[in-house]
This record gives C-alpha cells, structure tokens and sequence, in this order.
C-alpha cells in the first residue's frame, strides 16, 4: 500500500485529485492512510495507468517516484537487508524476498568473476506503463544505494532493451554509468571487488530475525503475490458473476498467452487457481451450515447441480458430503 500511497502524492504534486488516480481500481481511499493495508499489483498498475495516461507520460515521472520510494518504506526486507553480515549477503536477501519490493519485472543475478550481472525481464509489462516502471526501478535501485553506503553504486555498464535507452540515458549519465541498446533483457553489470566486506550496519543476529519475518510475510501474502495473486483477487471480486480466462487476462492487462505462461512460472495454471479460490470459499461456506442450495446461490450459480458438478471437480466429493463431514468433525471438537 505504500506503494500507491507514495504514487497518490506524486500524483498530487503533478496536479491530479486522488479520485483520479483510484478511478477503475476499487480501492477505499481510506486504505491509502491504513498501515498494514495492501492492495493487488493489478491495482497498482491501473494506479500507474490512470497517472500517466493523464500525465502524458513525461520523462522523468518515473524517476520522481523512484526518489521518493526509500529503502525503509519496505519495512522488515529493508532491516532484513541493512542488517546483513556483508554486501554479497545483502544482495542474496535482496534477490531472495525481490517480491516485496517495488518492481514488477522479474529479476535474477549470476557471478561472473569479479562482476555480478543483475537481469531484469520486463517484457510482460504493458507496453504503456513500461518506460514509468523502469525509471521508478532504476532511480530506487541508484538512490537507495547511495543513501545506504554513502557512495555511488558500483555499475560498470547498462544494457536497455525494449527502446527505453532514451528515457534511462540521462539517469545513468548523471551516476556516470555507460549505457548501450539490448536486444530483451535489461543487464546491469556490478563490479563484485569488496563485495565481502561487512555492511555498515551489520548485525547477524538481527539480519537473521528480519529475514524470518521476511519469511512469514511472504507466506501470509501467498495468496496475493505474482500473477496468481492479483488472478484470484479478479475471481474473489466477480464471485457472482463468471468470468472467462480471456477476461481475466485482459483485466491484468496482459495477453491470454502471456497470462498463462506466467502462472506456469508461478507453478500453477488458471483452472488450479479456480479451484483453490472456489473450492475454498464453498467448504467455508458450507462449514457455516448454509444448505448446498444456498451456497450454489450465493457463488452465482444457476441452482444446485451446476454448482456440485463443479465442487466435486474442485475437491473430488459432492458438498453435500463434505458438508456433513464438516459436520461431524465439528461436533467432535465440542467439548462434552
């Protein structure tokens, strides 16, 4: 949620009313004042969208947000990564929880001697939105390096694909860093000399405290993280109302083929989300003791056989074996 709040007042600076900025998304703007609230990528780009459709998409846009997107706004990662023993620590924890962070490209590192090469795809991000996304990445990724270590970070060279070197040029001139045209993948390639020297607030034992709740955050927003997160938010929004996988794709702004081969790289697909969305909403639904009728109903079924096809497709018995099981399990633990 920081997130969208930061982009709301960026917005604000810019001219734009905070209704602008949430129009289309569903989100309270309440939330944006709610510590701990969190909304969906989906949401966060179509916050994106609406900024820079009206906006024009300036150059540099992109990069006032990134400035203003601090490493501590990302609370325990930040701590779990200031924290670490040492820089190639720092980085491993990076890379590792790299879904809290702010970016939506994927992104992985290889060691090559004594530089480190950081790839980054972006090349599922709507074409629209894509030149606001990589400065908003580069200017956190430059700014908070030197906030951290009080120096400039170690790049040696750039590589911008998709023809985003015009927008990125001027970034990397002002940190002295080369810049030349890529063919897919954006690569920036990190001199590795001193790599094992202690970070200036190292701290073992908080660095490992931090990452144990780096853990746990990422296990209580499984259901919301990637692609497969902001699927099953669509699903949850339009219970009463079916929607087709094409839908949901476009929804996400992205293609249907796009959509499907991410989830394959999220290990899952769009029928295993249905099933794990629907099938866990009915078995609660039906533990609560509402009749396999009602529940049809309520799931926007047109009556109760369609709706147990679909159950026993979802968990392999019919509800109202399940319910009854539900049932029994739950007298069980009644004390007597």
């Amino acid at each position: 949620m920081t997130n969208a709040a930061i982009l709301v007042e960026l917005a604000d600076d810019h001219g734009l009313t905070q209704n602008q900025c949430l129009h289309g998304t569903d989100i309270d703007p309440r939330v944006l004042k709610t510590p701990g609230a969190e909304i969906t990528a989906a949401q966060e780009l179509a916050i994106v969208r609406n900024i820079v459709t009206l906006l024009g998409d300036p150059p540099g846009l992109g990069v006032e947000a990134g400035t203003r997107t601090h490493i501590t706004t990302h609370g325990v990662f930040a701590l779990a990564v200031l924290s670490s023993p040492t820089m190639r620590q720092a980085i491993e924890v990076a890379m590792r929880y790299f879904s809290l962070m702010t970016s939506f490209a994927r992104a992985w590192h290889v060691y090559r001697g004594d530089e480190i090469f950081l790839y980054g795809d972006d090349r599922d991000l709507p074409n629209d939105l894509r030149a606001f996304l990589a400065e908003r990445d580069v200017s956190a990724l430059l700014t908070n390096w030197f906030m951290v270590f009080g120096t400039p970070p170690p790049v040696l060279r750039v590589e911008i694909a998709g023809g985003l070197r015009p927008r990125l040029k001027p970034l990397f001139d002002d940190f002295g860093i080369p810049s030349t045209e890529s063919t897919e993948l954006q690569v920036a390639v990190f001199d590795a000399i001193g790599i094992d020297e202690p970070m200036p607030q190292a701290s073992p034992l908080t660095a490992q405290l931090f990452e144990e709740q780096c853990d746990d955050l990422l296990q209580r927003r499984g259901l919301r993280q990637g692609v497969a997160g902001s699927v099953r938010e669509m699903l949850m929004h339009r219970m009463n109302g079916r929607l087709s996988q094409e839908e949901v794709a476009a929804g996400l702004h992205m293609s249907l083929r796009t959509m499907r081969r991410r989830l394959s790289d999220e290990g899952t697909s769009y029928r295993q989300l249905c099933a794990e969305t629907f099938g866990t909403l009915a078995e609660e639904l039906l533990s609560t003791g509402l009749t396999v009728e009602d529940v049809a109903y309520r799931m926007g079924y047109s009556g109760a056989p369609s709706f147990s096809n679909a159950f026993k497709q979802w968990r392999g018995v019919s509800p109202g074996r399940f319910a009854r099981t539900a049932v029994d399990r739950y007298r069980q633990s009644v004390p007597r």
